[in-house]
């Protein structure tokens, strides 16, 4: 019997399992989002501050926004939805509508900015650049998270004629 060894598993005495709470998925994706364009707004901030020194502010904040939505997107894509590579096309196309979109509404709010603040300051600039950027970040989270990268319906979630059947063996 020396060479015999005594196994105990937690089942075995009744020990409980510890158990880690699991959070909607959901929740998850809006934390890892907002981690993500938290880091990607303060990229845009110092991107556009540091163009802004050669360029005035709309075509600083195309630059900014340019870049920054490049970064961002992918680091959605691979950390926030865990959706590895996508379709090449889909992929260029998500991007491309992306930086357009936050083109045209950043450039909207600095033009507001500049007709209803006489002279901003680039710190000004780059306080509206930030607050579109939160806005227009959570219809993004949106659309990625409803449309592009929309979790697979559950089976029981399907009404009963669209559940799909078991092969008869």
């Amino acid at each position: 019997m020396a060479g015999a060894t005594v196994a105990l598993t937690a089942s075995a005495i009744g020990l409980p399992t510890p158990r880690r709470p699991r959070l909607h998925p959901a929740l998850v994706q809006l934390g890892r989002y907002a981690l993500v364009g938290g880091v990607g707004t303060g990229l845009n901030v110092v991107l556009f501050l540091v163009a802004r020194t050669w360029l005035s502010a709309v075509p600083a904040n195309v630059v900014a926004i340019v870049l920054s939505t490049l970064v961002t997107t992918e680091a959605n894509r691979r950390f926030t939805f865990q959706a590895g590579h996508g379709r090449r096309w889909r992929t260029i196309l998500q991007n491309v509508g992306t930086m357009v979109f936050y083109a045209f509404y950043g450039s909207a709010v600095l033009l507001l900015l500049h007709a209803v603040v006489e002279g901003p300051t680039a710190l000004m600039e780059s306080i509206a650049v930030a607050s579109a950027s939160v806005l227009g970040g959570i219809a993004r989270f949106s659309v990625m998270r409803l449309w592009e990268f929309a979790p697979a319906a559950r089976p029981e979630a399907l009404p009963v004629a669209e559940r799909p059947t078991a092969p008869v063996g």
